[in-house]
């Protein structure tokens, strides 16, 4: 090992091995930062320090390990969605990613012969994220200001004043500075099989509830995509046959509600809607809308907004 002398503002330094090289002599100005070769040695001399080359490397080395860069950590592994995997989530109080799983499973038919079970855990997992007032990265929760009223709310969410009344448990459109709502957000989408008599509410993709219909008689729903035109409550019917029926009259069978369809080439006229005969519920039988319960046309209806996508299939 090599032995260092560095001795401040003296005219002599003295290194062990270095006898062939000269130092430069001291003048009032900085000596200048010296390079000399000899073999495969190199001898840095800046004023009154000298160091060996070999341990300029080893400073090196050491303090490029001692900077090493930080190594980001590997990102997790995706679970593959398998039930057992819902099963976890369910335990850890995940709802809202069971739910999803759960929903892809269904939507797709993944697990045929558990479709029953999993609509099941779905409807039960929606009461929660849904249609309760517990917060849900389904929703936003918004806090009352001065002035605001319930419609104008709705309106800034693109909602129902209906739906948040619903899930919040208001019986009046009342509002409290400082009260705590909870709003859905995000795009609604109905998809309704004509051979399953179903129609499906999604939000932002992932099912909400789904409901038994009825469809026309002799194929005359039509498939395709639709979009709302106007909602109505307690509609008038504008029969077929030519008569006009106010709601409430034997022969208004509209029920309590009216989400009409936009007209396209050849098909006018379509919606879905309450019905008066329920028992037609599952059949084919309408004049081409589709029909639902009251009660469950009442509640889809909340959801329901002019922006809400309509996929009809086979």
């Amino acid at each position: 090992m090599c032995a260092l002398f560095a001795l401040s503002n003296l005219s002599v330094v003295a290194y062990a091995g270095i006898s062939d090289f000269e130092i430069p002599k001291e003048n009032n100005e900085e000596s200048p930062l010296i390079v000399a070769k000899k073999k495969e040695d190199i001898i840095i001399y800046k004023k009154d320090i000298i160091i060996r080359s070999d341990e300029l490397k080893a400073d090196s080395k050491k303090d490029t390990e001692d900077f090493k860069p930080i190594e980001k950590p590997a990102s997790k592994r995706q679970e593959t969605p398998t039930l057992e995997v819902v099963d976890k989530y369910l335990k850890e109080g995940k709802k809202y990613e069971a739910r999803n799983i759960l929903s892809d499973f269904f939507l797709n038919k993944k697990i045929p012969e558990k479709q029953k079970e999993i609509k099941e855990l779905l409807d039960s997992l929606n009461q929660d994220l849904i249609f309760s007032s517990a917060p849900s990265p389904d929703a936003t929760m918004y806090t009352v200001q001065p002035g605001d009223v319930l419609a104008r709310i709705a309106k800034q969410f693109n909602t129902n004043y209906e739906l948040i009344m619903k899930i919040n448990g208001k019986t009046s459109t009342r509002l409290n500075i400082g009260e705590q709502l909870k709003i859905l957000t995000g795009k609604t989408k109905i998809l309704i099989s004509k051979t399953g008599f179903t129609l499906t509410l999604m939000l932002n993709s992932h099912y909400v509830k789904q409901y038994r219909i009825a469809t026309g008689k002799n194929d005359k729903t039509p498939v395709g995509m639709f979009e709302v035109k106007n909602k109505m409550k307690e509609p008038v019917w504008y029969s077929p046959e030519g008569g006009v029926f106010p709601f409430g009259h034997r022969e208004n069978i509209l029920g309590t509600r009216w989400i009409g369809f936009k007209d396209k080439p050849n098909l006018s006229g379509y919606g879905i809607h309450g019905t008066t005969q329920p028992e037609t519920i599952g059949t084919a039988s309408s004049n081409g809308c589709i029909r639902m319960l009251n009660s469950d046309v009442e509640e889809l209806y909340d959801f329901v907004t002019l922006s809400t996508e309509i996929v009809i299939q086979g």
